[in-house]
């Protein structure tokens, strides 16, 4: 969950043993921090472009458009919400311990959302997926399932979902000021509730593990499923391209073929691509959810709370490494969208050309 992100619980004194000290933890969270402030502003940067891109393009011209340009709303949202809490990581450099801590304790309620336009992004992949398996399979009824309306509220009410379960997961905490023993200042601290720590616990079973392993299992099968059909079709269409070249010159049968090969080629390279840094990322970044099932005492107010935290920083910088580097992706493999790209942004030409 987002707030293990930056409850100061560490600070304070452990009464147990933790499995990762509080220096230990302080170290893995300072690299962490810098790595999630680079990948936040690098996909605030690649969203925003993206999101310019397809809007170019026609965001009501087709579902696949709308689809991926609500991906890219989301995974903009994503690295914008988490920016802020990594402004703290400079703040405590310069300002007091009391203030530092501050920092964090509040702006953990900014990123509350977080696991909302995170989890959105991930069915939207999801459903980009079966889409796309579903053209290859019924290419001539596909339009009648993913209309833009059906598609539009079946996005809308995917966030809806996911933003109401995190609505009700933050407002079961309470912010209570405490004393540290060691510096003899009061600083805030989010405490769990008896809700809270149930909620947590059924997150994690439930759409962290469960959701997450399923959404793996779905796109790989679609992935799959779309690349033996495009196999078969594209065998099917060279067995019989050769009774078309008696009726067509040689030098139109070649471009013909070439253009079909290369549009194939091209639409299995993107998804292939696509789905294994989703399937990679997302496989790596829900491990913590699943161990907090088999350690004991690991929960925000626990005596393994350094473990679960480290492992919620870990597993949030794979999630923006998932929302910030599509654009790479869609700029190197797809033919329309580095077209786009270019009438968009017409003196990025420098930038497509070395891409190629």
């Amino acid at each position: 969950m987002a707030s293990n992100l930056s409850l100061n619980y560490q600070t304070f004194q452990s009464e147990h043993k933790d499995l990762i000290s509080d220096d230990l933890y302080k170290s893995i969270r300072r690299g962490l921090d810098f790595t999630q402030m680079f990948f936040s502003i690098l996909g605030v940067i690649t969203n925003s472009i993206n999101i310019r891109v397809f809007l170019h393009q026609g965001a009501t011209t087709s579902t696949t458009n709308m689809t991926f340009l609500f991906l890219s709303l989301c995974d903009f949202f994503s690295c914008l919400i988490m920016f802020p809490l990594q402004l703290c990581t400079i703040v405590k450099l310069f300002a007091t311990w009391r203030q530092g801590i501050t920092c964090s304790t509040y702006l953990t309620f900014t990123v509350f959302i977080f696991p909302a336009f995170y989890n959105t992004s991930i069915w939207i992949t999801v459903y980009l997926s079966l889409e796309k398996s579903l053209c290859v399979l019924f290419p001539l009824k596909v339009k009648s399932i993913f209309t833009p309306k059906r598609t539009f509220t079946i996005l809308l009410i995917t966030f809806i979902i996911f933003a109401a379960n995190q609505i009700i997961y933050s407002s079961s905490f309470k912010m209570i000021w405490i004393l540290n023993p060691i510096s003899n200042v009061t600083a805030p601290k989010l405490v769990e509730t008896p809700f809270s720590k149930r909620h947590i616990y059924y997150d994690s079973v439930v759409v962290t593990t469960t959701l997450s392993t399923t959404a793996i299992i779905i796109v790989t099968m679609a992935t799959i499923i779309m690349i033996k059909k495009l196999r078969k079709l594209q065998k099917w269409r060279k067995h019989n391209t050769a009774t078309l070249t008696s009726s067509l010159t040689g030098n139109d049968a070649a471009t013909g073929n070439k253009q079909l090969s290369s549009k194939e080629t091209e639409m299995v390279k993107f998804v292939i691509t696509t789905t294994c840094i989703f399937i990679v990322c997302l496989t790596i970044s829900h491990i913590p959810a699943t161990v907090v099932q088999v350690i004991p005492g690991i929960s925000l107010n626990g005596r393994n709370r350094n473990f679960l935290a480290a492992g919620y920083y870990f597993r949030f910088v794979f999630n923006l490494i998932n929302s910030s580097i599509n654009f790479f992706f869609y700029v190197n493999v797809s033919t329309r969208y580095r077209t786009a790209f270019v009438e968009t942004f017409p003196k990025c030409l420098w930038f497509v050309s070395d891409t190629k």
